[in-house]
C-alpha cells in the first residue's frame, strides 16, 4: 500500500501516467482515502498548469559553460 512518501515521490510521474499500472492503481487507491495527498497532487496539477498559461522567458541568457566552471572551482575549493 502506498504512503504519503510514495505519492511525493511519484506525483510528477503519476500525472504524466509514466507509472507502470500496478503502481498507478496503488497510488490511486491511496488517493481515494488521503484527502492530504489528493490536495497535494490538486496543486501540483494547478502549478503545471499555471505555468504552462503563462509561459515564462528567460531574458537573460546563461552561460552554462561558465557557470559549470565556476561550480567545479568552488566543488574543487571545499574539498580541500
Amino acid at each position: 500500500m502506498f504512503q504519503c512518501k510514495d505519492v511525493a515521490e511519484e506525483a510528477s510521474n503519476y500525472l504524466e501516467g509514466d507509472l507502470p499500472l500496478r503502481k498507478r492503481i496503488g497510488l490511486f487507491l491511496h488517493l481515494v482515502i488521503c484527502s492530504c495527498c489528493r490536495n497535494y497532487l490538486q496543486q501540483i496539477r494547478q502549478t503545471i498548469n499555471t505555468i504552462a498559461t503563462i509561459h515564462p522567458t528567460e531574458e537573460h541568457q546563461t552561460d552554462t559553460k561558465a557557470l559549470a566552471e565556476k561550480l567545479r572551482a568552488l566543488s574543487d575549493s571545499e574539498s580541500r
